[in-house]
């Protein structure tokens, strides 16, 4: 991303990230647009594989040479990774010009950061005629701007604990919030057996129609041996593929599952293996995933989390699993710090070692054994500087498509 576009969005929609805001400036700004609906929406919400499930959906489709818009959050190396188009990302140019569009209603509307960027990912969608629009909730449900619009599908893909200073303490609470999604008589997809009770009661209220897994069904996930998709996610996909108008089940292969891959994901290249675990369900998943793949081997843990997490639950799952934990300060302005790290984290039974700069992690890493594994996790923002760095090194563009190339 060219530094004039990097620092404008710094300077005029970053700044007020977390800032919450009433969404009557929003819906008004929404019905003035009047958007045209494509043929079908999809509306992705959950606590973890969000991400996962709209890119499968995305790639599928286009197999079936649907046009399709895709919102996601968050970004892993650029903000333009935000808004897709038939999986590519919008330009430089049309982001810089949509979220100028949008952002003069900052004062006058009261929008913030998260609906600005949705009102300009519709737009552009809604611009280009697209079949369909595969859209990611940011977090909860209720209040996020894109439940504002209609969608054929919803999707559920699971309900842990995550974003409790906004969407409440227990599993209950959180599952009311993200429910809210549901539609009247059309399809609620949920992707795990626990079905919280929120989620049933209002699926009944509102005649939605309820989908979830009666048992535990291996079947597809015997189609990929890597794993890599968490059981709920691969449910909802095939779900979301039968209800969907376009039918996209039969370009489920055990081909595509093995090739796909999501950067920043369980981004395993050399002896690195990078997730963007931020999350208690998530860390405990990527523990089972290291501990089913790598039993053999030595874990060097790279850690660093976001400013309003938790890193006892974040790092606690990897007790008897890692010994040794490698933080760095000075990398992203929205990680938390090491001295913060290391006070809240001082009852566990870890052995930890600062560096000053993603160079000097990356370097302590290459400098293992190569029969090691180097696992790198904790947040987005942490996984997005070491694949930065990566690229700059191979003095290659800092974009998702050479990173590909890379790894």
């Amino acid at each position: 991303m060219p530094k004039n576009l990097s620092k404008w969005i710094e300077e005029n929609l970053l700044i007020q990230n977390y800032k919450k805001k009433s969404l009557d400036g929003y819906k008004e700004v929404l019905n003035s647009l009047n958007l045209k609906k494509p043929k079908e929406i999809i509306l992705i919400g959950g606590t973890n594989g969000k991400g996962s499930l709209s890119d499968l959906i995305t790639k599928l489709t286009l197999k079936k040479n649907v046009s399709v818009g895709t919102f996601t959050s968050p970004h892993l190396l650029n903000f333009n990774e935000r808004i897709r188009v038939n999986d590519k990302e919008i330009s430089n140019e049309e982001l810089l010009d949509v979220l100028k569009k949008f952002n003069r209603y900052k004062e006058s509307h009261n929008l913030n950061f998260y609906q600005i960027i949705s009102l300009a990912a519709l737009y552009h969608f809604n611009k280009l005629d697209l079949d369909l629009w595969v859209l990611e909730i940011g977090m909860g449900g209720r209040l996020d701007p894109m439940n504002f619009i209609e969608p054929d599908i919803s999707v559920i893909t699971k309900v842990a604990l995550d974003h409790q200073e906004y969407l409440g303490n227990t599993i209950e609470e959180i599952a009311a919030e993200k429910v809210e999604i549901a539609r009247p008589h059309k399809p609620l997809i949920f992707g795990s057996e626990n079905i919280p009770k929120a989620i049933i009661e209002k699926a009944s209220k509102i005649n939605s129609v309820l989908i979830s897994p009666e048992k535990k069904s291996h079947s597809l996930n015997e189609l990929s041996k890597k794993r890599i998709i968490s059981s709920e996610v691969l449910f909802c996909l095939n779900e979301v593929s039968k209800n969907s108008i376009f039918n996209f089940s039969c370009e489920i292969t055990k081909k595509f599952l093995d090739d796909f891959k999501i950067l920043g994901r369980l981004t395993l290249f050399d002896n690195f293996l990078v997730d963007s675990a931020h999350n208690e369900d998530s860390a405990r998943n990527l523990v089972n995933y290291v501990e089913a793949n790598f039993k053999s081997k030595k874990i060097n843990l790279f850690f660093a989390c976001s400013e309003n997490k938790d890193p006892i639950k974040l790092l606690k799952p990897f007790e008897g699993i890692v010994d040794k934990i490698y933080l760095a300060d000075n990398i992203h302005l929205k990680l938390m710090s090491s001295e913060e790290v290391l006070s809240k984290t001082k009852n566990l039974n870890f052995d930890f070692t600062v560096e000053n700069s993603m160079r000097s992690l990356y370097s302590i890493a290459k400098d293992k054994n190569i029969n090691e594994l180097n696992l790198f996790a904790g947040s987005f923002y942490f996984s997005g500087e070491l694949f930065k760095h990566l690229l700059e090194i191979k003095n290659l563009p800092v974009t998702m498509s050479s990173l590909g190339e890379v790894i």
